[in-house]
């Protein structure tokens, strides 16, 4: 394989999550810079530190001084404790890049594993204000919107936090749903994902005409279902819906495999409803996606689902370690530096804003807005209520401040679900 045929396969690879994979077609072009580089990051990314300081350090001499080298240097030596010599790449690096927020986050990180309190929360504090200021540009209106149509879900999956819902019913009705496409076109919003920190949408009774409708208003609509409540009736009606996307909850290889995670749900069954719909879709303008959630080892469970569904034709796969859904699922391991449960190695990174609380609200299917739409299932973070003000004047109020203030000072402690989360880490 000649190398540009190799980057190219290299990048496909990337892109299906492939990294391991990746890693070695690029070791194939050892001693090219741009491979190298592309490798350094993915053994980063990989959790192997060590080799990623290896080939960025070759990089390096083949190119002193090259910025994002010397930073993605500095990453893997902050990911084994060597702060001090990461700093000596970083103060360069901030230099020549002052209002870059991930040179200013790494330098903040090092400068704190360093023992160096004062310097780290001034490095900190600049990357969070230069992650916040686009947001406040935009006078705090957010960019996409979270709709729950339906408040019940059918099944109980061991990587939900369903053990703490208030209640299991309700439906968006119309009023509401009017409502929300009003509100959310008065503030430019495109983007509508119909998803929830709890509920099952394909359970609407009216899901269908609620769909079209939101689709005819110009909207971007995508959905993520578990697949279960589907027919073949249902199914062939997905590919004329004109949807965004729709991404489909799946992992597994086996009954057990599958049925111990989406506990409720017959393997047989929803493979086939999978199969049908990814042929369903196939060819239409809707992006098709299983996204495979996983616990305990999941790693290895994730490579053995894509590896399943590759035998069946299916490889939009995009895999994803559980989290830990707002601190209601302890998964992973507890990490005290931070005071919160995570599948992730969190303990050589620190809080910056989550990037959903930034960019979106959720709406519940009776009209109360949540700063969270995908963890908070019982209204923990309630800002207001559609039917009684407008999206904007919502997140302009005090609730929604107080929260933005927290993230802005590294200190969520007091803000229920977000001070346990794991997602504004890594």
């Amino acid at each position: 394989m000649d190398p540009t045929a190799r980057l190219t396969e290299a990048r496909r690879l990337m892109d299906g999550q492939m990294l391991a994979e990746a890693i070695d077609v690029l070791a194939g072009l050892a001693g090219t810079l741009e491979a190298d580089y592309l490798r350094a990051g993915l053994l980063l990314v990989q959790n192997r530190p060590t080799e990623a300081e290896a080939v960025y350090r070759s990089v390096l001499a083949a190119a002193p001084g090259h910025v994002d080298t010397m930073v993605g240097l500095a990453g893997s030596l902050v990911a084994q404790s060597r702060p001090e010599e990461a700093l000596a790449l970083l103060e360069p690096a901030v230099r020549v890049q002052p209002q870059s927020g991930r040179i200013a986050y790494l330098a903040g990180t090092a400068l704190d594993e360093a023992g160096h309190a004062a310097a780290a929360a001034a490095q900190l504090a600049k990357a969070r204000a230069l992650v916040i200021a686009p947001l406040e540009r935009r006078k705090l209106v957010p960019y996409e919107i979270y709709v729950q149509l339906s408040r019940r879900c059918n099944l109980h999956c061991t990587m939900c936090g369903w053990e703490i819902w208030k209640d299991n019913s309700g439906f968006m009705d119309d009023p509401v749903f009017e409502r929300v496409m009003a509100e959310a076109k008065s503030c430019g919003i495109k983007p509508m994902h119909i998803l929830a920190g709890q509920g099952e949408p394909f359970l609407h009774p009216r899901i269908f005409e609620l769909l079209e409708r939101a689709v005819a208003g110009g909207f971007e609509v995508g959905i993520v279902t578990n697949g279960t409540p589907f027919t073949p009736e249902r199914i062939a009606r997905l590919a004329g819906l004109g949807l965004a996307y729709l991404q489909f909850s799946f992992a597994g290889w086996d009954a057990e495999s599958y049925e111990s995670v989406y506990v409720g749900a017959k393997f047989a069954r929803t493979l086939a409803n999978l199969k049908a719909v990814h042929a369903a879709l196939k060819g239409s303008k809707t992006r098709f996606a299983v996204k495979a959630v996983a616990l305990g080892d999941w790693q290895e469970n994730l490579r053995k689902t894509k590896a399943f569904l590759a035998g069946h034709g299916i490889d939009e796969v995009w895999t994803v370690p559980a989290n830990n859904f707002g601190g209601s699922v302890k998964s992973g391991s507890f990490h005290p530096k931070h005071g919160v449960w995570s599948l992730k190695d969190i303990d050589h990174h620190r809080l910056m804003p989550c990037r959903l609380f930034l960019k979106s609200v959720g709406v519940f299917c009776d009209g109360t807005v949540t700063a969270c739409g995908c963890y908070d299932s019982n209204a923990q973070l309630r800002l207001g209520n559609i039917m009684e003000q407008g999206l904007a004047e919502i997140r302009n109020g005090e609730t929604y401040r107080r929260i933005l203030d927290g993230f802005r000072d590294g200190d969520v402690g007091g803000v229920p679900m977000c001070g346990a989360c794991d997602d504004p880490f890594g």
